[in-house]
């Protein structure tokens, strides 16, 4: 019986050694995987903000090319822009100025398979939104038109056709007002934003974008949505105010925060069209 036992510790590891095996796996293991979980995920935010910038230029381009910027998809226009029932690009009625990137009509690929652009992570819940300034220079408030606006009155100038050229780039310009009546374009904030405004106060990063491009990011696969996240998958801000920060955990000031969100320069669109004879 002796010589056996002896046998068997010789020939074999016990349990408690391969329980000790298993946790020096295990330890080895979490030590290799949070990294290459963690450079997925930087790889995946590099990702999505080259793809923003690349669809930055699409817009501009889209707008040399037809003397405005489109409308908004919908998510059932498989990635096409969409004019409301009496919308067309001539009088630039958009079904919503808030959206999806309509990516079929900017020909730009790859898209999922209903037409939608969508970020690194891939997911439906992942598709690229776009939102648009839909203002006019209308004399009735908001806004009251400023005195080197035209006399006749633009709407929806952004996607009308030649909007911004019958609006003129100095009436546009003056876009920028935070005081009462309110004159911006869209605002996005770096923290949640404390009044009702159509800006943030202390907390602007533009007032003057004439569009917003947003990735959900990781958690949008989650359904998460924090309360800055709230702004920019449309549950707040009236389409108009977007939150733009470094990543935060729930829990935070803001809740959870992992979106990606850019937007375009009215003075960089201005520059391109005035150098393609699109303006003045």
């Amino acid at each position: 019986m002796i010589a056996r036992a002896r046998q068997s510790n010789v020939g074999g590891f016990s349990l408690l050694e391969i329980a000790i095996v298993l946790v020096i796996v295990s330890i080895l293991l979490s030590i290799v995987v949070v990294p290459l979980s963690s450079q997925m995920e930087q790889q995946r935010t590099a990702a999505t903000n080259k793809q923003l910038e690349a669809i930055k230029e699409a817009l501009i381009g889209f707008a040399i090319a037809n003397g405005r910027l489109p409308c908004p998809a919908i998510s059932t226009s498989l990635g096409a822009e969409k004019f409301a029932a009496t919308g067309t690009a001539a009088n630039g009625i958009c079904q919503q100025f808030v959206g999806f990137l309509p990516a079929v009509t900017l020909g730009l690929t790859p898209v999922d398979s209903e037409g939608f652009a969508v970020d690194a992570w891939g997911l439906a819940q992942n598709r690229i939104r776009y939102a648009v300034m839909d203002i006019s220079t209308k004399s009735t408030s908001p806004p009251t038109p400023f005195s080197d606006c035209p006399a006749s009155d633009v709407q929806h100038v952004l996607t009308q056709s030649d909007g911004m050229k019958k609006a003129s780039m100095t009436c546009l310009a003056k876009y920028s007002e935070t005081t009462t009546p309110y004159r911006t374009l869209l605002s996005v904030c770096s923290q949640t934003p404390a009044n009702a405004a159509p800006f943030c106060f202390a907390s602007n990063l533009t007032i003057t974008a004439p569009f917003v491009l947003i990735s959900l990011g990781k958690n949008a696969a989650t359904g998460g949505v924090g309360a800055d996240e709230s702004f920019n998958a449309g549950t707040a801000g009236g389409g108009v105010v977007f939150v733009s920060h470094t990543p935060t955990q729930a829990g935070t000031t803001g809740g959870e925060f992992d979106d990606i969100v850019t937007w375009g320069s009215l003075n960089t669109l201005f520059a391109r069209m005035v150098q393609a004879g699109k303006l003045p």
